[in-house]
């Protein structure tokens, strides 16, 4: 193609295309439910769902892949090898993402995990100039000897494997999710929802009987009524579209279908939410609990399930249900606590950490 970058530029298109895989590694380890839960989109899209039990092994597999491609292209071990590959991955994530922008719409594409979000079509040409440094580094391979360094393969595997476990039996070590520990909820919850209500306006039409032309009137203005060139048309609600509702989905209600979440974000001192995203709770996990109850007064826990736990020790403890996934963006535990201070994420753990 006659790309001739020179031996500056093209250590420092390895280190880019590196870099930019080993960040999208790494930032998919931290938070490998968050990944397997992008990776369920991509297989249902797909029609793949007999893969769905797979997700979080392939989660796992994708983050660990791209890490250790990442560190093996800037240390240039197994180069010739290292570099076909990833031009593979990247010539496939290419094609993925222009059916993700066109014809197989899939929204946010977590190549960045929950840390940066992309378009589709940001995606899309993030992957044509990763595609092209790709190219243009297995094309300077092709004729090298290739290094072998065992000891730098073992560890670019083995450490995003011991952040994986980590995550998996613990929480993620860097919460990206806007649940994380010193969020005010209360604060920025009960903002959004006021800015929802006020997009919502009550307005009156009326029509003027003497240019025949429509005007709109607040609710609350009386002075329509009494101007004798308008006749009243109709009624009508107009909403304005209120734009990044981080807590669109968190809706917390009670077995009736009431709307309790303003109401408990209100509540003074500690609140403490058990959540409970496996209705199956073990031995180990009822440990866990049972220690969450004897710290706290059951007036103080909120069982948060997308389903009705039917357990014993909860039968005096009030329930509250709640979306499957913002439960699971809130706890990426299969059973967690969340203590809130006076509406602050005071503490959050897996329940096994208790």
């Amino acid at each position: 193609m006659g790309l001739d970058f020179g031996k500056g530029g093209l250590t420092a298109l390895r280190w880019v295309l590196g870099s930019t895989f080993t960040f999208s590694g790494v930032v998919k380890c931290v938070d490998p439910v968050g990944t397997a839960i992008f990776v369920e989109k991509y297989l249902a899209t797909y029609s793949l769902e007999a893969l769905l039990p797979l997700s979080l092994t392939i989660a796992i597999a994708l983050s660990v892949m791209e890490f250790s491609l990442g560190c093996l292209i800037i240390d240039r071990v197994f180069s010739r090898v290292v570099s076909t590959i990833t031009l593979s991955l990247v010539a496939l994530f290419t094609v993925v993402t222009l059916l993700s922008a066109t014809i197989l719409p899939i929204g946010e594409c977590g190549c960045f995990g929950n840390v940066i979000e992309l378009t589709p079509w940001q995606t899309f040409f993030k992957n044509v100039v990763l595609l092209i440094m790709a190219f243009v580094v297995w094309r300077s391979e092709r004729g090298e000897a290739m290094t072998f360094n065992f000891v730098a393969v073992i560890f670019s595997i083995a450490v995003p494997l011991i952040i994986n476990i980590y995550a998996l039996r613990h929480l993620p070590i860097i919460d990206f999710m806007p649940y994380d520990e010193g969020r005010n909820l209360r604060e920025e919850v009960l903002k959004e929802r006021a800015e929802e209500r006020d997009a919502v306006r009550s307005m009156l039409k009326f029509r003027s009987v003497t240019t025949n032309d429509e005007q709109l009137f607040d609710s609350t203005d009386s002075a329509c009524w009494l101007n004798d060139d308008l006749e009243f048309v109709e009624a009508v609600t107009i909403t304005s579209e209120v734009a990044d509702l981080t807590y669109n989905d968190f809706h917390l209600y009670t077995s009736e279908g009431e709307d309790v979440t303003e109401n408990l974000l209100q509540r003074s001192g500690h609140v403490v939410l058990l959540c409970i995203n496996d209705g199956d709770v073990s031995k180990k996990q009822m440990r866990g609990i049972e220690q969450v109850m004897a710290k706290y007064s059951d007036d103080d826990i909120v069982v948060l399930s997308a389903m009705k736990v039917d357990e014993e020790w909860c039968r005096d403890i009030e329930q509250l249900s709640i979306d499957a996934m913002t439960l699971r963006s809130m706890m990426r535990a299969d059973v967690g606590v969340v203590v809130l201070c006076d509406g602050v994420v005071e503490f959050k753990a897996n329940i096994r950490d208790l």
